[in-house]
Formats: C-alpha cells, structure tokens, sequence
C-alpha cells in the first residue's frame, strides 16, 4: 500500500481509480459481447450458405460479411480478452521469481500494452487515409457498400480502452492496489 493511504485524497484518488476500473471491466463485457455477437453472425451466414447450397440459391455478399464480421469480432476482442484478462499468463515464471517478479511481469506488460496501443492510435491518421473506398461486395440496405473505414473503427476504440486500462492498472500500483484477479467478476 500506498504509505499515504491514510491520506484523504489518496483514498479520493483509489476511489476514482476502483470507479475507472470497474467501468472498463464492464466496457470489456460489452466488447466481449459484441465480439461474441460478430461469431453468431458469421456461424449463422455460413451456415445459410451451407444450407442454400443444395437448394441452387446462393448470395455474393455473404461472403463479404463473413470477413467484416470476423474483423469486427477480432478487434472487439482485443479489448475484451485483455481488460478481462483472458489473455495467455505466464505467472508460473512471475511466481518463481518471488514478489518482484509479479510486479516486473504487471509493469511490463502494462507498459508494452501502452506502448503498442498509443502507437496504434498514433497510426490512425494514416490508417484513415488509406482506407478509402467501400468493402467489394459487403452490400447495405440501402445498396450501398461498407466503407471500409468501418473496418478500424473497433480497432481504435479496443486500443484507445487498452491504453485507458493499462494507465489505471499503473496508477493502481502505485497506490498499492493489487492486480485484478480474472476469477473476481466486477459485475457481481
């Protein structure tokens, strides 16, 4: 703990950060719902192709909205399995090396996730820039194409909330918050 931790505004501050982290806890929920609704989507589109096959009937776009879908689905997900931390751990290693180990492990990784999502964000202009035009095939309602824009649209969200998440698990140590354990649903 914080030698502080006594200390009004320290206590304010654990607060705001308990607050922050549980609501990228439940933003991860919402992000992992989405990417498990992206699956249900592509599973019920192939399943239609699969299906209509015998009959002769067949759609050109399904096969376009199975890639957007499963973009959609991998880049909802990069959020989610990283703030509910269902990523793979190697805390068997973290716990050989004793106490500091577990602090290395969450510092480093905290740190190279903050740096691989700011640079992912710093990328975005030219990202925008180049994703020009529509996704071939990906048809609306309204006979209109996709723009293919919307493809990176949940990639930067995931690694703007990365970011947010790793900047409150930092300051969480700092204040000698422990780690958020995966077992422990915030929801509850």
């Amino acid at each position: 703990m914080s030698p502080h931790n006594d200390m009004p505004n320290d206590r304010a501050f654990g607060r705001a950060l308990h607050r922050i982290d549980g609501l990228t806890w439940r933003l991860g929920g919402v992000f992992l719902w989405l990417s498990n609704a992206c699956l249900l989507v592509m599973l019920g589109l192939t399943a239609t192709t699969i299906i209509a096959r015998p009959f002769g009937w067949s759609a050109t776009w399904i096969w376009p909205w199975t890639m957007v879908f499963f973009v959609w689905l991998s880049f909802f997900g990069f959020f989610a399995i990283f703030v509910r931390q269902m990523d793979v751990q190697i805390e068997f290693l973290a716990h050989l090396l004793g106490k500091w180990g577990m602090i290395c492990t969450r510092l480093i990784a905290n740190l190279c996730a903050i740096a691989l999502c700011v640079t992912l964000c710093a990328l975005m202009p030219q990202v925008i820039a180049s994703a020009r035009g529509y996704v071939e095939g990906a048809i609306l309602p309204g006979f209109d194409e996709i723009p293919r824009i919307s493809l990176y649209v949940p990639l930067f969200a995931s690694a703007a909330l990365i970011a947010l998440s790793a900047l409150v698990d930092l300051a969480k140590m700092i204040m000698g918050i422990p780690e958020r354990a995966p077992e422990i649903h915030m929801e509850d």
